[in-house]
């Protein structure tokens, strides 16, 4: 080509070679949105909810998932607060008093287990609504208990309704994000830090002036009853957040759950109506409603259609000439080039793993490029037209985190085996033997050899993370009152329930930090292991100082660390696993946190009676190992770069 220079400006005037340029740029545009298409590893149900994005509908369901985060820390809260005045209510012992936090846990364990599976089989609505009611029935019937021991089996029961809040509103709200959003669930976390904050601030407003005085006589039936108020006061409001979910909203049953339940009409109907809701009517067909990998497509060496970047000469069998289109760079992918430079895309095989050792996206057949390292997680490609030319990148979308298909077991796992079945069936009547072999096949399907490692790692860490908070969280008001030492000075009741309350305000931004970390170059992981180590090391702050202040400063220094803690830990959990198993994988891990926050109490109470500050030194050294944990869970590239959707290996 001649050189561009003042005196051949005639060749820029040229209309003929003008068009020609444009029209190749024209092409090159036209090309990059086909291969953007050909390599788009979503699925059609993905594209759905995409094209649906974050609307009203989304919005006002983040809102109400947030009361059922906001009911669970609140009675938390509660419990922690009122035990005090139950004590002396009833008479109870020290070594028995901690009872009344494990029945709540307790039942916080068995409502996370068996809210999260119904949601797996009946549905997500079902959880959604029915958790919230049976919370705010048994908080308002707990304050009429007649004795200890009813007020433990009251509390027992709303643990189990609250208990299932959390993961099954969770699982949910994810559900419904559209790519770029999920980060969103960790927000939910804002509502969970005010639900100790409303506990805080009820508690200021009634108990002070309806308990015993100390050191005086006192008749408990007439003057200790602030603990009973609270107790209705916290059941009318959650009844108002049921309320509110009921009567000002109309929830539709998840997409995906519809999808996965083999109800695709009521799924294509479901995203009608949401869309309808956000202010737009897209057109939705069935076909748009599929939650599988795309099948591969032929249509261009059936038609014979030109294959972009190749002569026409070329286009008609690419593979034959040995010419590669598209250079994965990924370990079991061929290539191969011809005398002109030009590539062509050789398949890889079926069998190769990827370099992470973690679940991707392979290619069955050759006709379409790996979903594996480098397109399938959102990297930048690059493909050139010839020797000499310019390589463009293009941004492949990234996929939606699903196990290695080549290796999922549709059905069961080695958990569930037949004999088994066999044995329980022949025990248990019909109506328990089918839930129950639902539940555990269910669980077979999260212990299967793709999930085991991740699944074992998540758990351990929301065990050991409970089992540290909650020791420290169930004794701050005697911690607060009395100080982490056996020579700090006593405190009164309210001004011990406002330490309390700024402790729980001071834990409400984190939240909002959690969600700006987890998209900050730390990623899930490294936010979560910092937050981790943070929150030990404020609470070896708080057993060492001795002055009010610094222990009120150290005191939100846990709280804002813990809340950030949790904020990322909740917003990651759900985006593991697959959506068949999401809810009951969420709900065992809640529920193995409840059996950490069943023994925390137990365990704080005796280490209690030795020295006051041995509760908040085991503290830290369990947080130790739950950080540990998360630094043993594997993170993927993609999820350290800000993108929107995360690919987990596991």
């Amino acid at each position: 080509m001649a050189s561009v220079t003042c005196r051949a400006s005639g060749f820029w005037t040229d209309t003929d070679r003008m068009s020609y340029f444009q029209d190749t740029e024209q092409g090159m545009d036209d090309v990059e949105v086909d291969l953007d298409a050909e390599y788009d590893t979503r699925t059609p149900l993905d594209k759905t909810i995409d094209r649906i994005g974050m609307g009203s509908y989304q919005w006002t369901l983040l809102s109400l998932c947030g009361f059922g985060w906001m009911a669970d820390n609140m009675w938390i809260q509660t419990t922690a607060i009122i035990l005090p005045r139950v004590q002396q209510h009833f008479s109870v012992p020290d070594n028995y008093i901690g009872s009344l936090s494990s029945s709540m846990f307790a039942g916080m364990m068995f409502g996370a287990v068996g809210w999260g599976t119904c949601s797996d089989l009946l549905g997500r609505s079902a959880a959604f609504n029915a958790t919230l009611f049976f919370t705010a029935l048994f908080g308002i019937l707990s304050s009429f208990a007649w004795s200890f021991w009813s007020l433990c089996i009251l509390l027992f029961f709303l643990g189990s309704a609250v208990g299932g809040s959390m993961p099954t509103d969770g699982t949910l709200l994810l559900e419904h994000m559209p790519n770029g959003k999920q980060y969103l669930v960790t927000a939910l976390s804002v509502f969970f830090s005010f639900g100790s904050v409303l506990s805080a601030g009820v508690a200021l407003i009634v108990i002070p002036s309806r308990s015993c005085p100390p050191n005086e006589p006192c008749d408990v039936v007439t003057q200790n009853t602030g603990w009973q108020f609270m107790l209705v006061s916290l059941g009318i409001i959650t009844l108002s957040m049921f309320l509110a979910r009921m009567v000002f909203f109309r929830l539709h049953e998840s997409p995906r759950y519809l999808v996965h339940a083999g109800r695709h009409q009521e799924a294509l109907e479901s995203l009608q109506l949401i869309s309808r809701f956000n202010g737009s009517e897209l057109s939705i067909e069935i076909e748009d409603v599929d939650d599988r990998l795309p099948p591969i497509s032929e249509t261009h060496a059936a038609a014979g259609e030109r294959i972009p970047f190749l002569p026409n000469s070329s286009s008609q069998d690419p593979l034959t000439n040995n010419e590669t289109l598209f250079d994965a760079g990924a370990d079991g992918s061929s290539t191969s080039s011809d005398q002109n430079g030009t590539k062509v895309y050789q398949s890889m095989d079926e069998a190769t793993h990827d370099a992470l050792d973690g679940h991707s996206f392979v290619t069955p057949v050759g006709e379409v490029p790996p979903h594996g390292q480098s397109l399938a997680r959102g990297h930048h490609s690059r493909s050139s037209r010839d020797s000499g030319s310019e390589s463009k990148d293009l941004f492949i979308p990234e996929a939606r985190p699903r196990p290695r298909q080549g290796t999922v077991r549709p059905r069961t796992s080695s958990v569930v085996s037949f004999e088994m079945k066999q044995r329980v069936g022949s025990v248990l009547p019909r109506w328990v033997r089918r839930p129950l072999l639902a539940w555990l096949d269910r669980v077979g399907m999260v212990l299967a050899p793709e999930w085991f490692r991740t699944t074992v790692l998540m758990w351990g860490v929301w065990f050991f993370m409970s089992l540290a908070y909650t020791m420290f969280n169930v004794y701050l008001p005697k911690l607060l009152e009395t100080g982490s030492s056996d020579d700090t000075s006593t405190k009164s009741l309210e001004d011990s329930l406002w330490d309390v309350l700024i402790f729980t305000l001071g834990g409400c931004p984190g939240a909002i930090l959690g969600a700006y970390m987890v998209e900050s170059p730390l990623g899930r992981r490294g936010s979560l292991a910092a937050t981790t180590f943070v929150t030990a090391f404020f609470c070896i702050v708080f057993a060492l100082v001795r002055s009010a202040l610094l222990v009120r400063v150290s005191s939100v220094g846990i709280s804002l660390s813990a809340t950030t803690m949790y904020a990322v830990l909740y917003g990651w959990t759900p985006e593991i696993f697959g959506t068949k198993v999401r809810g009951t994988a969420c709900g065992i891990a809640s529920a193995l946190s409840r059996i950490g926050g069943m023994i925390a109490p137990l365990l704080g109470g005796a280490l209690l009676v030795l020295n006051r500050g041995f509760p908040v030194w085991t503290s830290v050294v369990v947080y130790g190992i739950t950080g540990v944990f998360v630094l043993l869970l594997h993170e993927s590239a993609g999820s350290i770069n800000g993108g929107a959707e995360r690919l987990f290996v596991h």
